[in-house]
């Protein structure tokens, strides 16, 4: 998700500009507030993208209490910030925050799990280190082409350049809403979360009334879910991908569910989970054919690939030898770890790890255009050419998929906070070592809050439904085992999910964007229960009465308001997950 744009012309230094920086900015507690707000992020990303199958590359956010907690510390340490402190610690937060994804905590290792392979956590520490630097570095290799030399907008980036700026203008030190309304959020947040899950003072979920093919609506999973993490992914994400995600749950629990209960395809007493195994196959339909006509989308920058490769790394000659030597060693443990881990050949290995800077670039050029990363479908790619040539076990082929989807994560994260430094005036180098500093950092947080989460609810469960897993294993599978061994009437049912995401990814081109839901949208509503899509679908709708009661209040503090509903959620089930692994709390 990223949040809106922001124009150029206030910010941008003179056009043939580079910047070396003067040093004030990479200062000891700059590095360390980023490292420390970036493990919240990683712990809100992964707790995030579990539960809902999304997650935020925290720009923004980073940047309020980047320079919020560098404000805390000036007064005793330093003086006042400048801008390009509070860059250098957001660029390291931000980077710390997408190893969830890059480490393929939010698909690819549960994929495996699902299917019933256990990756040890040392490996999972040094696979999820590793792509991040691959990420990084490809960051870093386009930067000047496709900042300097074509200055493509990147929206995000540009817009935390803008917050930056208007935080440190005269008077923002006297005005610090964001952060206390972020903060107040999340103590809330927080507060709801120990009420509903340690002291059980309020449910899970309020189910709604009446029934469905004679049963309560209840067995469908119908009702409100208490999930502050809920509205707030609503707020953020807005109401057409709110009321997409609901559409999604009313085709689903509402209309398929039923009579897959009442005809015993589904056996009534299986609840959530037995309706999942079938659900999540025209839902995965839906995404994919949705994801493939979005890479069909990204043709012309296919071939821009090669110019882009070309320009790589072309003014960055001082940071290119040691970074290349950073980047083979990393190559040498992905490999490594592929071979003797995941079980790829070495050949497959090698050619997923080609694939990595194209991809990348294809990646870069979506985040730069369109302020969209598209880290699914690059994955997706690749398990398609992994299982094309190199036909094998379903779990090889989702593991080959997470080393370009884990590389490609950082590439978009990267190049946004790149995006804001260069718009600061800030030095590319010391934003590549902060970022390089979050990657480690974040590589030994997120791993132990996996385990932790995954051991305390369980995967593809009502707590953990895990939906960016579903579409990497439904498309290994499909590879590997075909039609054989599926739910009745499964494939069918993905083959008209996938018709109908085609359909509505290819209308949704025109005039009729605005009126037509995402796919992937609707697919992540099959997959997550009813009532996380009515709760996320109710943060939207609040999110769009706000904005026409009160437009200025809503631009200023409602994305503050959202994260922190996430983050406070996010630490607090953290924390409750702790205390019932150690048996403070009772499951």
């Amino acid at each position: 998700m990223a949040l809106g744009g922001a124009s150029e012309q206030t910010l941008v230094p003179p056009p043939a500009q580079e910047t070396l920086g003067t040093g004030r900015e990479f200062t000891p507690r700059a590095l360390a507030t980023g490292c420390l707000i970036g493990a919240v992020l990683t712990v809100s990303n992964l707790y995030m993208g579990l539960k809902t199958g999304l997650w935020e590359s925290g720009s923004i956010m980073s940047a309020v209490l980047g320079f919020s907690g560098l404000a805390a510390l000036g007064r005793r340490w330093g003086g006042a910030p400048g801008p390009l402190e509070t860059n250098l610690s957001q660029s390291t937060s931000s980077a710390t925050g997408a190893v969830p994804a890059a480490a393929g905590l939010l698909g690819t290792v549960p994929a495996l799990a699902l299917m019933g392979v256990t990756v040890p956590a040392w490996s999972l520490v040094a696979w999820g280190a590793s792509l991040g630097l691959l990420g990084v570095m490809a960051s870093h290799l386009l930067r000047r082409r496709l900042l300097v030399d074509e200055a493509l907008p990147f929206p995000t980036g540009a817009a935390t350049a803008e917050v930056i700026t208007a935080m440190h203008r005269e008077g923002a030190m006297r005005q610090p809403g964001r952060a206390k309304a972020l903060m107040g959020a999340g103590l809330c947040s927080m507060a709801l979360t120990w009420a509903r899950d340690a002291l059980k003072w309020v449910p899970d979920v309020t189910a709604f009334p009446g029934r469905l093919a004679g049963l309560p609506a209840a067995t469908f999973t119908w009702g409100f879910g208490w999930m502050p993490l809920a509205l707030g992914v609503g707020i953020l994400a807005g109401l057409p991908m709110g009321l997409s995600m609901l559409l999604g749950a009313v085709l689903a629990f509402g209309v398929l569910a039923p009579p897959l209960v009442s005809s015993g395809v589904v056996a009534e007493s299986g609840g959530y989970e037995a309706l999942s195994i079938w659900l999540v196959w025209p839902g995965v339909g839906l995404m994919v054919g949705g994801a493939l006509v979005s890479l069909a989308s990204q043709a012309r920058s296919l071939f821009r690939v090669v110019k882009d490769l070309r320009a790589l790394g072309s003014g960055d000659v001082r940071s290119l030898r040691w970074l290349l030597v950073a980047a083979l060693g990393a190559c040498g443990v992905v490999l490594a770890l592929g071979v003797g881990v995941f079980g790829l050949s070495l050949l497959q290995a090698l050619v997923m790890l080609a694939l990595v800077v194209p991809l990348c670039a294809v990646c870069a050029r979506g985040a730069g255009q369109v302020d969209v990363a598209p880290v699914g479908s690059m994955g997706q790619a690749a398990q398609i050419a992994s299982g094309t040539f190199f036909p094998g076990p379903s779990a090889v082929n989702v593991a080959a998929g997470g080393v370009v989807a884990g590389a490609v994560a950082h590439t978009g994260v990267g190049l946004w906070s790149l995006k804001a430094g260069h718009l600061l005036g800030a030095a590319p180098q010391r934003q590549l070592l902060a970022q390089l500093l979050g990657v480690l950092v974040g590589s030994v947080v997120a791993v132990p809050a996996y385990l932790l989460l995954v051991q305390t609810h369980g995967l593809a469960s009502k707590a953990l439904a895990a939906p960016s897993a579903q579409p990497i294993r439904v498309v290994a599978e499909l590879f590997t085992r075909g039609g054989s061994g599926l739910p009745p009437y499964a494939l069918l049912a993905a083959g008209i999910g996938f018709g109908l995401g085609v359909v509505l990814a290819l209308a949704a081109r025109g005039r009729l964007e605005r009126f037509l839901p995402s796919p992937v949208a609707m697919g992540i509503g099959f997959i997550l229960p009813a009532f996380v899509a009515v709760t996320i679908a109710l943060g939207g709708l609040l999110a769009a009465v706000a904005r026409r009661v009160r437009p200025q209040w809503t631009e200023q503090y409602l994305p503050a308001v959202g994260a922190g509903t996430i983050t406070g959620e996010s630490l607090m089930g953290l924390a409750i997950a702790a205390l019932t692994w150690f048996g403070v709390l009772g499951h």
